[in-house]
């Protein structure tokens, strides 16, 4: 039996599990079946808590998509771990240094349920030509490809609702150079930019806190805040000394006992 808490970061949902008090060794079988949202509870990314790898850590953080692929990162995740930290006492209701598959990340409780993430610029990243004659042939001409702790390419179009992104998803992950990308369309508006993304692993979500963080490295001024707005809600995210400060809500759902099979 494993308990867990679900959680949701703007709509991106999550199951959390904790190996600090007690070590839950889940296969990739097991992360499917409770990723079914008909047989099991369903989830964007299963995250579990662990000890620290690094002596200036506080915990180590895994991040795994609905199909039992791991994530090196999730940012509406980090959200999440912070507040389930600090709701259960786990550690004190501080700032904390996360240690993850792609870089540490550091998360700050605020005076309301929103948490702060702070982290390195994303950077733009090289597709090779023969990847861009790819992208051409399908008609897409504005996209940048950013590592944002995970990679992202981010598509520019007028289209964000129209556009089959599930189709073009599909299409661009049969290629080796994209199967673990994560595909955003996005548009700027008065209020923000609009942004729908899918994710490799897990399909497109209400929201995805490493393509807000992406699609912002490129848009947004020094000391300016920008707003990412998706089907689950708003992130706000400012540049400041080289650095993206994102801000947005982690909510607990429901919590439970997992019957291990």
């Amino acid at each position: 039996m494993i308990k867990f808490k679900k959680m949701h970061g703007n709509g991106n949902d999550f199951i959390v599990i904790e190996n600090l008090t007690k070590a839950n060794l889940l296969s990739k079988s097991q992360i499917v079946k409770i990723g079914d949202r008909k047989k099991g509870l369903g989830f964007d990314q299963l995250i579990t808590i662990n000890p620290p790898k690094k002596s200036n850590h506080d915990f180590y953080v895994k991040f795994f998509n609905s199909d039992g692929s791991e994530a090196d990162m999730c940012m509406n995740g980090v959200r999440s771990v912070g507040t389930f930290l600090w709701a259960a006492k786990l550690a004190p209701r501080k700032p904390l240094l996360l240690g993850t598959k792609s870089k540490p990340i550091l998360i700050k409780p605020t005076n309301t349920k929103k948490v702060k993430v702070i982290f390195d610029c994303p950077t733009q990243e090289i597709i090779p030509k023969s990847e861009t004659k790819f992208l051409n042939k399908c008609g897409l001409k504005k996209y940048n490809f950013i590592n944002a702790g995970n990679l992202h390419l981010i598509i520019k179009t007028s289209k964000v609702f129209s556009f089959d992104l599930d189709e073009l998803s599909s299409k661009l992950r049969k290629r080796a150079f994209f199967k673990n990308v994560n595909i955003s369309l996005y548009k700027e508006t008065l209020k923000g930019l609009i942004l729908r993304t899918n994710e490799a692993g897990a399909g497109e979500t209400l929201s995805c806190g490493s393509a807000s963080a992406a699609s912002a490295s490129f848009n947004i001024k020094d000391k300016s805040i920008l707003k990412i707005i998706s089907a689950g809600g708003e992130l706000s995210i400012r540049k400041i000394n080289g650095k993206l400060e994102m801000v947005g809500p982690a909510e607990f759902i429901c919590e439970g006992i997992w019957l291990k099979k």
